[in-house]
């Protein structure tokens, strides 16, 4: 799914009402905080979990587990600490910015074989900046590209043990890109997009204490197009277009049930990024803009987790999980700085009542070290990204019809 936008060179900044920070999901620019409840298991088993109706998010077969309407909020705070230092000296200070993400969804069974269900949340984000002391921003100033997904799904109960289920990805993008000298743009680049997918899945429960989920995303391809403008060259301040194509997502799952308190889980998570080689600009009046080799590599996710249920009312999990980056050292770019991380985290649920539960969960991620080498219009441009921290809180609340 590739068009061609107005950005030389971009990341995809996914939210519901804002953009998300740089290294504070999963790697590249990919977004798992779809809920609190997986966010304390460190998002480990979701396309085998239905604790409630953000199971839309992972595996809309799940939604068979359901056995009655439910709905779903979640918001995460998102908190990262991302430095930039050369020689040493630090130059770039929390280039990322802290967020608050929403999500929601709501499933309604119609009868004993068929579940509706419809969510709204974003795969994929970044968002990035740098000050004009760091020397930066010739190569990347301000880095915002912010998508959101509604996903109407339906799933089918085929047999007690077997699910599959289906749903339409509906995806609307915006970004904005800019690098500047001094007090002059060399380029800002703004525009938008509507972009369409589809999602599938199946769960299976293999016994009685262990079920099995297999997920999968398509690729949505998105051209882009809105303005560009410069300071320095005249001929760029015209309309423009970039192909963009956010990735397929591929989730194997597995949930066994130890006993009536303790379950464990895991999942491992293909995310397809080597369709993201490139970012090639199309000015409406013909003029020339450079093209950016991407060249991303596919990449895996592992996580695995437990859960315990404590009593009637309370349930506590944990998980850990490890995310490579896609990114090759010598394509690194200052607007997507990404590393290899590790998530530790914590969660647990409270039910207030029949009807209503509120979950909670808390991750840690710590990145790599990375260096960055690339050119920009005034030369070549090197810095090194410390390792980085990111919190990341949640909270969740359920409402069971």
């Amino acid at each position: 799914m590739s068009r061609r936008t107005h950005f030389s060179r971009t990341s995809f900044s996914t939210a519901v009402l804002a953009a998300l920070p740089m290294l504070a999901n999963a790697a590249g620019f990919q977004v798992n905080e779809h809920s609190a409840a997986g966010l304390g298991r460190a998002f480990a088993g979701e396309a085998a979990i239905a604790d409630d109706a953000s199971v839309i998010a992972r595996n809309a077969a799940g939604m068979s587990l359901l056995d009655k309407q439910v709905f779903t909020a979640a918001v995460s705070y998102i908190k990262p600490e991302v430095d930039v230092r050369r020689d040493g000296y630090e130059i770039a200070k929390h280039v990322a910015d802290e967020a608050v993400v929403p999500t929601f969804y709501y499933v309604r069974p119609i009868d004993e074989r068929w579940t509706v269900g419809i969510g709204g949340f974003s795969n994929f984000g970044l968002a990035t900046h740098y000050g004009s002391a760091s020397g930066i921003t010739p190569a990347a100033d301000k880095t915002e590209l912010m998508t959101y997904n509604l996903n109407p799904s339906v799933a089918y109960q085929v047999r007690d043990d077997l699910s599959i289920g289906f749903g339409v990805n509906i995806v609307y993008a915006d970004a904005t890109l800019t690098s500047t000298h001094g007090p002059m743009t060399l380029s800002k680049l703004t525009g938008d997009d509507l972009g369409y997918g589809w999602n599938a899945g199946i769960l299976w429960q293999a016994t009685e204490a262990t079920r099995m989920g297999l997920s999968y995303r398509s690729e949505v391809k998105m051209t882009l197009e809105g303005k560009v403008s410069s300071d320095i060259n005249p001929s760029w301040n015209t309309g423009g277009s970039v192909d963009l194509t956010l990735p397929s997502i591929a989730e194997l799952s597995v949930h066994h049930q130890l006993n009536d308190q303790l379950a464990i889980h895991a999942s491992a998570l293909h995310t397809g990024w080597s369709s993201f080689d490139k970012l090639a600009t199309d000015l409406d009046n013909g003029q020339a803009f450079p093209t950016i080799q991407e060249q991303w590599t596919e990449s895996w996710r592992y996580a695995v987790g437990m859960t315990y249920q404590h009593n009637d009312q309370w349930t506590w999990r944990t998980g850990i999980a490890r995310d490579n980056s896609p990114v090759r050292n010598e394509y690194r770019t200052f607007r997507i700085p990404d590393a290899d991380r590790i998530w530790l985290s914590v969660g647990g649920s409270y039910k207030v009542d029949r009807a209503q539960s509120i979950d909670f969960g808390y991750a840690y991620l710590k990145s790599q070290k990375v260096d960055i080498n690339e050119h920009s219009p005034v030369g070549m441009m090197h810095a090194e990204v410390p390792a980085a921290d990111v919190h990341i809180l949640s909270l969740q609340y359920n409402y069971r019809f």
